[in-house]
């Protein structure tokens, strides 16, 4: 709480200002008893609002991989898919599941796996349509930035 004694126009004022609420510029002020709230004109509100991050999905632990289900990805990248369109990793991370299968008609946009990176699942879309020709990772397995995924004719 601050005190304040102020003349305005000839006239004196005792001012409490007994609470200022950051997140929306608003204040609790006392007028020679008289209580008032008071909107600070022109302050902006100092809270921010906080990205929502999804938290991983309960299975996508990755203490609850076994080495004998999760291979290390192969390591395709200095090998060029014969034909198609490859689907390449973003980003390092773990499969957590694989959403299509070989010969299956995927469309543009349609999520072909799930990654979990950085505790949090990314969809993996595709960027074209056409049929999956080749899926070169399995799920649980564990890919870096430029892997290729799967190949789309």
């Amino acid at each position: 709480m601050k005190d304040y004694s102020l003349k305005i126009n000839g006239h004196n004022y005792d001012v409490q200002i007994d609470d200022v609420n950051d997140a929306s510029t608003v204040a609790h002020v006392k007028v020679n008893g008289t209580a008032y709230e008071v909107e600070i004109v022109g302050a902006k509100s100092a809270v921010t609002t906080k990205p929502h991050v999804a938290p991983a999905h309960p299975a996508a632990n990755s203490a609850m991989i076994t080495p004998a289900t999760a291979a290390p990805s192969p390591r395709i990248g200095a090998v060029a898919p014969s034909t198609g369109y490859t689907v390449k990793c973003p980003l390092p991370g773990t499969v957590l599941n694989i959403n299509v299968k070989v010969g299956d008609q995927v469309s543009t946009g349609q999520t072909l796996l799930i990654l979990e990176a950085m505790k949090m699942e990314n969809n993996i879309d595709a960027d074209r349509g056409g049929v999956v020709k080749e899926i070169l990772v399995q799920q649980g397995a564990t890919v870096m930035e430029g892997d290729n995924l799967i190949i789309i004719e």
